[in-house]
């Protein structure tokens, strides 16, 4: 039975001792719940290696309920306090098991139900993120407003919820002061051979920690002084490899130079002579010699530039991240504000141009239309033209088939009078009938005269 009291009032100073170390911090608390059943994720970075988070967390979980204990009068005795909060013990000891390094991030959610009862702080994973049913059905309610409006609306959110972190931050520390007050007055009544007890149980363990730090820290020493060694000598390796690069260097930059020379010379040597061209030659080596070197400075003072520069960056990116993460993300949301204004006024821009051209489509169009009526006027005229024309035409059509059906019947007629005329008034047949007649008439009386011969002929044989 004397146990139990010893280990509650142990364990209550350690909760004491977290609360105060948790809740005095402003850099944990970045975030609480917003009125009604919305709930808003907060990451929070542990700021040393020894910082226990979730112990502190615990103690800010229960002080909603030491919050009701400091409204009723102060009858409470030593006794009764840790009898009070049966599960007081529990949550300590839970969040003692629950070690956090600094480079890890928390992300508290805290309920608040319409039923009164105190809120609750639930541990999850820095990618989940939480919105409720409410926040829903609005978005899916709201139209798609402009991009500056969005921008507006987010900044007003951002600056609200700001407000109500502040207030939810105020309401938290004089919660815990509250607490520290019972818990001190507590200990005071408690007093006694626990707190001797207590403060030579945390002198060994002091003890027992400076003595593992101060081996901690001679082996780092010696881990020091063997890297400097080894960084020492192998900085005078680089620095023998690099001045045996120069040596090499120079020598054939030397090398080159002379034969650059030599082969300049005899080329100008034959148009200005061996002593004007050696002259010129020279000098022209000399300023790109005094080119190169002023290079050379030039890159150096680059690179170390650029080395300057990544250590600013490096500097910087640690400085943002031991910022405040609300501050961080007022700025990004700054800079995002005036991205979406800038695109904002190019989007303007462009309507401004696309309505200019839409003005001016709508003028040609409206020409196009004119045209397309008149234009259909006259093709209704045209229309009405080929009707009548086609009408014409039938008409014609009908006429050449009677006029060529009566020529046919002229053409027949005439074959058949041809017929039977003969050559009766076909000049040509005649003229050759006549032609054909007195060619006969000839070859008749050429047969008769050669008859004659030759009857002449074999009576003068005979």
């Amino acid at each position: 039975m004397d146990s139990e009291p010893e280990n509650t009032e142990s364990e209550v100073k350690n909760d004491t001792d977290m609360v105060s170390a948790g809740l005095t911090n402003n850099e944990e608390f970045s975030s609480f719940p917003d009125n009604g059943n919305r709930t808003v994720p907060v990451e929070i970075e542990a700021s040393g290696h020894d910082e226990e988070i979730p112990e502190s967390v615990k103690a800010t979980e229960e002080a909603p309920d030491e919050e009701g204990a400091t409204s009723e009068p102060e009858e409470n005795t030593a006794d009764e306090l840790p009898d009070s909060n049966p599960d007081f013990d529990m949550k300590v000891n839970t969040a003692n098991e629950l070690p956090m390094s600094h480079e890890e991030s928390v992300v508290f959610e805290i309920n608040s139900t319409d039923d009164g009862g105190p809120p609750r702080l639930h541990l999850e994973s820095p990618d989940k993120e939480t919105t409720s049913p409410q926040e829903e059905e609005d978005e899916a309610e709201e139209e798609e407003p402009s991009a500056a409006e969005k921008a507006e609306t987010c900044y007003k959110e951002y600056a609200k919820l700001l407000q109500e972190l502040c207030e939810q931050r105020h309401l938290a520390n004089q919660r815990s002061s509250l607490l520290q007050v019972k818990l001190v007055e507590y200990f005071r009544k408690k007093g006694g051979d626990d707190v001797q007890v207590e403060r030579e149980k945390q002198a060994s363990e002091q003890l027992q920690e400076y003595e593992r730090c101060m081996n901690m820290l001679m082996e780092l020493k010696q881990q020091i002084n063997t890297e400097s060694e080894s960084a020492q000598q192998q900085e005078d390796e680089l620095r023998v490899q690099s001045q045996e690069k120069l040596e090499k260097v120079d020598k054939e930059w030397r090398a080159f130079v002379a034969l650059k020379q030599d082969v300049a010379v005899s080329l100008l040597g034959r148009l200005l002579g061996k002593q004007a061209a050696q002259a010129k030659v020279e000098s022209t080596l000399a300023g790109e010699q005094l080119r190169q070197d002023e290079l050379i400075k030039l890159r150096l003072k680059h690179r170390h530039l650029r080395m300057k520069i990544h250590r600013l960056e490096a500097e910087l990116r640690d400085r943002d991240d031991k910022r405040d993460p609300l501050q961080l993300q007022f700025e990004r949301l700054q800079a995002e504000r005036l991205e979406l204004r800038k695109q904002t006024e190019k989007q303007h821009e462009e309507s401004l141009k696309i309505r200019k051209k839409i003005s001016s489509s709508l003028e040609v169009l409206s020409n196009v239309k004119e045209k397309l009526s008149w234009g259909q006027m006259e093709v209704q005229a045209k229309k009405e033209q080929l009707a009548e024309v086609e009408v014409t035409l039938a008409r014609k059509r009908e006429l050449l088939t009677r006029i060529k059906k009566t020529r046919n019947g002229l053409q027949r007629d005439n074959l058949r009078l041809k017929e039977r005329g003969g050559l009766l008034g076909n000049r040509a047949l005649l003229r050759d009938f006549e032609d054909t007649v007195d060619s006969a008439d000839l070859l008749e009386e050429k047969l008769e005269k050669l008859k004659l011969r030759l009857s002449v002929a074999g009576g003068r044989k005979t």
